[in-house]
């Protein structure tokens, strides 16, 4: 870490110098110091010294002496130090404009001080201050190393990350969601409740006050005020920023190597982010073909199938309930926005990880896994058997609706709830009435919404036929409903509808008209003209089954 100019002014042997010009200029770094004795300096400066002259080879002229000025600021030198008794009375004051226009900090020596004295003690503290950097440099290395090999998580990341800077630590991911935080030792603890509130202020993306090429970003938390700010470098793999680590500045702003130690920490929590996602997808993986081998039988001794599920997680010996959760029209909403396959494993995975929260809040050993856009729950029942566990799979769904609606707000969610069921091999039976659930609300066309296989009467019959022999179905939604539908297209008439309210109404004329606005004999007559298309006439029993049916293969066909 370079010195500034107002560090070296702190030695001791320069108590007594003035700054005589540019003092907005004292944070420049001085990477080394020389003496200046001869005109063409500034040919021979390489920037960041910092020049010590009495002008001994300078001509008398405050034209002269500016030029000398002129050209040592050309060089990117620091600053000046000069001792003008000897050779020159006093320091021009052309010079001492160009010093204050160029923020070039001029800077008067006593003439007691000797120049040998001087950059011994300037070198020793440049020397020092680097060999100070390279020990805590190699401490910083030398710790974060240790929290790799030793697995540490992201407390431990963020605790070691806090005591190395002396401040406060949070590391996020990359939707800013903290993964862990930790204050150094001897924070003041009064000032834990006002930390609390600033760090979630300045979660979130940040445009505004980059750091050096981009590889920080410093934002002050309060409107008009330096401090307190946070400062964040992101956490990068393969150019995709994944989280971020950020340390907050309350009085002094971090200096290079502390902002050196926040991004070896950006390192490890790289390494740490990236070995949790090859876990979890090595997780997820073996989840899912649990479940591939599940639906295809695969399981015929029950031990099997449970030892495979404890090792995963989940206790299913006494049986489950299955809960689906699946994003209503992903792939369109893909096609659409045009995500790339890194934005879309981002949306799911951290779809998953909020639907996994949700249920493990209501069902600790449920077993869950991500397939496709679904993630499925196979719920165990509690200490009382499976006749609470319906309404806990309910109010879990609705907790779901609600986590995802706040986390993805431009999609939908559906939930297929199946049965419980106690026979641990009835298992892949549990999953498939949730399934079923699931695709006839889809079907439907409901969106966000809540299923059951209870719930849906005829109609898991009817997905079963579709699923079978969709042109069987097709062909009794043509025999039924379909004359009926092309009517109503061509004539501009409601047929459909009024056929559907009739059946709604338990075939209850007046209440059919009152809902739909009409008069009892319009009804009759729409009626009848249903039973010239179709020739079902739906005053007879059988008949009015037979539309009923085609009613809902309509509705499943979503013709």
């Amino acid at each position: 870490m370079e010195l500034s100019l107002s560090d070296i002014l702190e030695l001791p042997i320069l108590a007594e110098a003035r700054v005589l010009a540019g003092e907005d200029g004292l944070e420049r770094k001085v990477s080394q110091v020389t003496v200046g004795e001869v005109p063409d300096i500034g040919d021979w400066l390489t920037g960041g010294e910092l020049v010590l002259s009495t002008f001994f080879a300078v001509e008398t002229t405050p034209e002269a002496q500016a030029e000398f000025v002129r050209k040592i600021i050309r060089s990117g030198a620091s600053g000046l130090l000069v001792k003008p008794e000897r050779f020159h009375k006093a320091v021009g004051a052309e010079m001492l404009d160009l010093g204050d226009r160029h923020d070039f900090p001029v800077i008067e020596v006593p003439a007691q001080v000797r120049w040998t004295h001087l950059i011994a003690d300037i070198s020793e503290r440049i020397v020092g201050e680097h060999l100070e950097h390279i020990q805590r440099s190699q401490d910083i290395h030398r710790r974060l190393l240790e929290v790799v090999i030793e697995g540490g998580g992201w407390q431990s990341i963020a605790d070691t990350a806090a005591g190395l800077l002396g401040r406060p630590v949070v590391v996020e991911n990359a939707y800013f969601e903290e993964l862990a935080f930790s204050l150094p030792e001897g924070f003041d603890p009064g000032r834990a409740a006002e930390l609390d509130q600033l760090r979630r202020a300045g979660a979130g993306p940040q445009e505004d006050g980059a750091g050096e090429g981009g590889r920080f970003r410093r934002l002050p938390l309060r409107p008009g005020h330096e401090f307190p700010a946070r400062v964040t470098v992101p956490v990068m793999v393969s150019r995709d920023v994944i989280g971020y680590v950020s340390g907050f500045e309350f009085r002094k702003r971090l200096n290079d190597l502390d902002l050196e130690a926040l991004e070896s920490v950006a390192t490890v929590a790289a390494v740490e982010m990236s070995r949790e996602a090859a876990a979890l997808e090595a997780e997820n993986r073996l989840r899912s073909d649990f479940v591939d081998d599940l639906l295809a039988g695969e399981f015929d001794v029950g031990p099997t199938m449970l030892e495979r599920a404890s090792y995963l997680g989940g206790d299913l010996s006494r049986g489950c309930l299955v809960l689906i959760a699946d994003i209503d029209a992903f792939g369109d909403y893909v096609l659409k926005n045009e995500l790339t396959e890194p934005e879309v494993q981002r949306i799911k995975n951290r779809y998953f990880g909020s639907v996994k929260q949700v249920v493990r809040a209501y069902h600790e050993q449920a077993l869950l896994t991500p397939k496709s856009d679904n993630v499925i729950a196979f719920l165990p029942p509690a200490g009382d058997g499976g006749d609470k566990l319906a309404t806990m799979a309910r109010a879990t769904a609705l907790k779901i609706l609600e986590a995802c609606a706040e986390l993805m707000p431009e999609l939908t969610v559906s939930v297929g709830i199946g049965r419980f069921h106690a026979d641990p091999l009835e298992t892949g039976r549990a999953y498939r009435e949730a399934l079923t659930a699931l695709q006839v609300n889809q079907r439907l066309g409901a969106t966000g919404a809540i299923a059951t296989f209870d719930d849906m009467g005829i109609y898991k019959l009817l997905l079963s036929a579709l699923d079978e022999d969709p042109e069987e179905v097709r062909n009794f939604y043509e025999e039924t409903i379909a004359g009926i539908r092309r009517y109503d297209e061509e004539h501009h008439t409601e047929l459909v509808r009024t056929l559907e309210v009739y059946l709604a109404n338990d075939r209850n004329v007046a209440a059919t008209a009152a809902e739909l606005y009409t008069h009892r004999h319009t009804v009759r007559y729409r009626l009848g003209r249903i039973a010239d298309i179709t020739g079902l006439d739906v005053s007879r029993s059988e008949d009015q089954e037979k539309l009923g049916f085609g009613l809902k293969a309509m509705r499943l066909l979503r013709c």
